[in-house]
């Protein structure tokens, strides 16, 4: 095996890899996850106009 084949190898490995993580990131049953993650820079922002008696 010399370099071109490792690299080919690695190459493939990779782009499997790669595939393999979009696939798991837009699988249907992560939304509730991921739209939960979205909203947490708001949540502090209810806190904080909650804590200051502010109505948003």
């Amino acid at each position: 095996m010399d370099v071109i084949d490792f690299h080919s190898v690695l190459t493939i490995i990779f782009f499997v890899t790669f595939i393999a993580m979009v696939v798991w990131v837009y699988l249907p049953g992560r939304k509730h996850r991921y739209d939960s993650a979205a909203q947490l820079p708001f949540d502090g922002q209810r806190e904080y106009n909650q804590e200051a008696g502010r109505h948003e």
